[in-house]
């Protein structure tokens, strides 16, 4: 754990962070207790524990140090966690970074923040006016005008003769995608005769713009193109205002248009965002499930029976897939892997052809009725069948049953799929029977997550690469099974595995871990490469890991699976004890005999799991386990 980290903890005051948000009282002589922000109760399940600086609700489980708090309940990345937690506690983070690089993207930046403040005065001033009637006609406020920065482009060049005033060049406004080049080499405003959307990062940073056109000017819609700052099959509308209701409802809704995630935030609907003009990307899942347990897309009634939305649907459900988990099979000895779900996706159609921005402004309390009613995709596609085949053919009946085995041969979980079997049966009017049959012989589909990249291994080693001495190797001047070191070893594993299985997050003990373990499982770190451009403790963390890897890189693929199940279990090990000291303390101090009662319970429930877990540890010795028996730290 790096020096930074360490020293944040230390000097953050989680009681008083935690309680800006939520009503704590003292429970006991170093615990504080209060309702959890994460899911609904009536009874106290979350404490704050002064004296260790952690977090945990016994109801959801969701537990952490400060960093994770901010991640949590603010929806920030390990790197924002970091940076506004050394603001509050006045730590001064070591810089490691490009400044020349750095420098470019701030001027980029500054020029797209004069760009937005030079557009939303001209919607304001008397040059808007026809924008301003064209807003007011389609339901948008003085207010939302000002809480989106909305802004009109006029026709000519007026924004580049402005930037040269604030003294920035023609090539910058180029490059920041706000101008663009003619074919004879002269540059001309990207924007005419549009009401301008602008499009910010989660930070609130303007990073490009979305044009809507007032008259018959084509095309009607006209984004930024890519530029160093914007990538649009990652950018989410109306983001850096959602991220905070999304965490806090711990749900996303996703829609097409500007207007529609306009409106819905102009009727109290926060939880918002809108691609933009392209299909939901992995990219964009992957930043909504930071925040949202539940994914909801919302579709006119147009594009829901289309193949194209078929697929999209199915790509994004196989995204959501986070990993793989070990399940003991009935003999309790041998493990087979299946998927982990980050999140769940859903889909509500709009009746009547109509989009969000149109319903709502019609009657906005639909809404909510809406979203609440949306279907889990599986149910929505199986729904979508009879729309997109002539059931009363053969071959329509056919190709409806191969698509609905497509789909529920990608599910893992075996009561889920039965239901959804039953389910195919009622739609295609067949015997269940008859789908099982279809599933046969079929493959679950992988998950859709991009693998983690690693250097090429070395050959195996001719004893068959026994992993009995890969702890000392993997956690080199540390000790073997110590907090850090059993972090660093799971994430080694992992990466060694290339994301064939991934490590729980919530049972890692360092924040550092969990983000690193996020990002790597999304493929948006490799081991190895560009860990310069991570926040300070995550980089650490980063070249510690490459040279774990370098050691072993030499062990069989077998093995290091056969491995990492040993290392999930001491994982969930090492949090169940910890568990079980936070409850005993709660249990010694407890206020009447209802909380002894409730202590003493989920005490001998946390035990019973700890001993679970040591009985499946010694079926399954391994390296580990073999060093705790050496006498080596647990």
């Amino acid at each position: 754990m790096s020096s930074v980290t360490d020293e944040i903890k230390a000097r953050v005051d989680l009681v008083e962070l935690i309680g800006r948000t939520v009503q704590l009282r003292r429970s006991g002589s170093a615990a504080f207790k209060g309702l959890c922000p994460f899911h609904t109760e009536k009874t106290p399940s979350f404490y704050v524990f002064s004296q260790s600086h952690t977090w945990v609700c016994f109801g959801c489980q969701k537990k952490g140090t400060a960093f994770d708090w901010l991640m949590e309940r603010e929806s920030m990345d390990f790197g924002e966690a970091l940076r506004e937690l050394a603001r509050i506690t006045g730590v001064e983070l070591p810089t490691h970074r490009d400044t020349e690089a750095e420098e470019h993207n701030a001027r980029l930046y500054e020029l797209l923040a004069r760009t937005q403040t030079y557009y939303h005065g001209l919607l304001l001033g008397s040059a808007g006016s026809a924008a301003r009637r064209y807003l007011a006609g389609r339901g948008v406020s003085e207010e939302t005008m000002a809480t989106f920065g909305l802004g009109h482009a006029p026709s000519g060049n007026g924004l580049l003769r402005y930037l040269a005033e604030h003294g920035f060049s023609e090539d910058e406004a180029v490059t920041a995608g706000v101008a663009s080049m003619s074919d004879d080499g002269r540059p001309f405003d990207f924007f005419r005769d549009r009401v301008l959307f602008p499009i910010r990062d989660a930070s609130g940073r303007t990073v490009a713009f979305g044009g809507r056109a007032m008259g018959d000017t084509q095309p009607k819609y006209l984004n930024s193109r890519d530029t160093l700052l914007f990538h649009k099959q990652e950018t989410l509308f109306a983001l850096d205002l959602a991220r905070k209701p999304m965490g806090q409802q711990r749900r996303a809704v996703v829609v097409e248009g500007y207007m529609d995630a306009v409106m819905a935030h102009q009727h109290g609907y926060r939880n918002v965002v809108a691609t933009l003009g392209t299909a939901v990307t992995e990219r964009h899942l992957d930043v909504l499930r930071r925040a949202a347990d539940e994914i909801v897309l919302a579709l006119d009634s147009d594009a829901a029976g289309q193949a194209a939305t078929w697929r999209t649907l199915q790509v994004a459900e196989q995204s959501l897939v986070a990993g793989a988990r070990p399940v003991l099979g009935p003999d309790r000895r041998r493990v087979r892997y299946v998927p982990d779900r980050a999140a769940q996706l859903k889909v509500l159609t709009i009746p009547d052809a109509k989009d969000p921005d149109e319903l709502i402004r019609g009657d906005p309390t639909a809404w909510p009725t809406l979203v609440s009613a949306a279907l889990p995709v599986t149910e929505f596609v199986l729904g979508q069948l009879p729309m997109r085949h002539d059931l009363a053919t053969a071959k329509g009946k056919a190709d409806a049953a191969e698509e609905a085995a497509e789909v529920l041969a990608a599910m893992a979980n075996p009561i889920e799929q039965a239901h959804y079997v039953q389910r195919a049966a009622e739609v295609l009017h067949v015997d269940e029977a008859a789908v099982r049959l279809l599933l046969r012989g079929r493959r679950p589909a992988a998950p859709a997550r991009a693998p983690v990249r690693q250097r090429p291994a070395a050959p195996p080693d001719r004893d068959g690469s026994d992993l009995s001495n890969a702890p000392a190797a993997a956690a080199r001047a540390e000790p073997p099974i110590g907090a850090d070191a059993l972090d660093e070893y799971a994430l080694v594993l992992m990466a060694r595995s290339q994301g064939r299985v991934t490590v729980p997050h919530e049972d890692l003990a360092l924040p550092e871990s969990r983000a690193l373990a996020v990002l790597m499982e999304r493929g948006a770190f490799v081991p190895g490469e560009a860990a310069r451009e991570l926040p300070e403790g995550l980089a650490a963390l980063a070249r510690r890991l490459q040279r774990h890897l370098e050691d072993a890189g030499r062990f069989s693929d077998d093995h290091v699976m056969r491995e990492m199940q040993t290392v999930r279990l001491r994982l969930r090990h090492r949090s169940l004890i910890l568990q079980k000291r936070q409850v005993h303390d709660l249990l010694r101090e407890a206020e009447d005999e209802a909380e002894r009662r409730r202590w003493a319970d989920e005490l001998t429930r946390l035990a019973r799991a700890a001993n679970e877990v040591e009985e499946q540890l010694l079926r399954e010795p391994g390296a580990l386990l073999a060093s705790a028996a050496r006498g080596e730290a647990p």
